[in-house]
């Protein structure tokens, strides 16, 4: 009898701190990618405003993002993901995103120029 009711004050205790102790635990250990689908704004040599599509993909457990435009697909390198925002660049590209607002800046590295593009981001359904 004294053994059970052990049993029973230690299941109870165990069912009170595990909620609690999930606190603890980062949920992004366990989240699976995350695809966002962005409009990119940036003015022309002529001043006119162009926008493009494109789609950012980032993995906070596997610490990775990638960049896509059509069937152009680009792994960015040296990714930094926080609760604050997400960053990585390539060679010739650089993007940084406000995971606040989704806000986010891609700049394209050229020899003779650097073309920043800003724009809004949406978690893809």
């Amino acid at each position: 009898m004294v053994i059970y009711r052990s049993l029973v004050k230690a299941a109870a205790v165990v069912s009170a701190l595990v909620p609690a102790c999930s606190l603890f635990f980062p949920v992004a250990a366990f989240a699976k990618p995350t695809r966002l689908e962005c409009t990119l704004t940036s003015a022309g040599a002529d001043g006119k405003e162009m926008s493009r599509k494109i789609s950012v993909v980032f993995d906070a457990g596997a610490n990775t993002l990638d960049f896509y435009q059509g069937s152009q697909h680009s792994e960015l390198a040296k990714v930094t993901i926080s609760t604050i925002s997400i960053d990585g660049y390539t060679d010739d590209m650089s993007i940084g995103i406000d995971r606040s607002s989704w806000s986010i800046v891609v700049q394209t590295y050229s020899q003779d120029h650097v073309l920043a593009e800003f724009g809004i981001c949406k978690p893809h359904s």
